[in-house]
């Protein structure tokens, strides 16, 4: 290889070398902001989680209460009836 040979080398492969670390730069900067949207997300889902189990809660302790006052109103129409059961 002639001295021009190994130039032409070198220069094309600080060419390939330059591409490949703008290749990493760019992934890095990808791999940043995916990992930002990430936690983002993680956040988000857990933000929905407690709320949802915030809202089983309130529908447990709301049908609590619907079934009580049911039983209440069944008690005293049983009694009411029973008040006016004419032989």
């Amino acid at each position: 290889m002639d001295e021009e040979s190994i130039f032409q080398e070198f220069d094309r492969l600080e060419s390939k070398l330059n591409g490949l670390i703008l290749q990493c730069e760019t992934l890095r900067a990808q791999n940043t902001q995916l990992e930002a949207q990430t936690g983002a997300l993680e956040e988000e889902l857990r933000q929905k989680t407690a709320n949802e189990l915030k809202l089983t809660e309130e529908r447990s302790m709301v049908r609590s209460r619907i079934d009580g006052l049911l039983a209440r109103v069944n008690e005293t129409i049983g009694t009411e009836q029973e008040d006016y059961n004419i032989e």
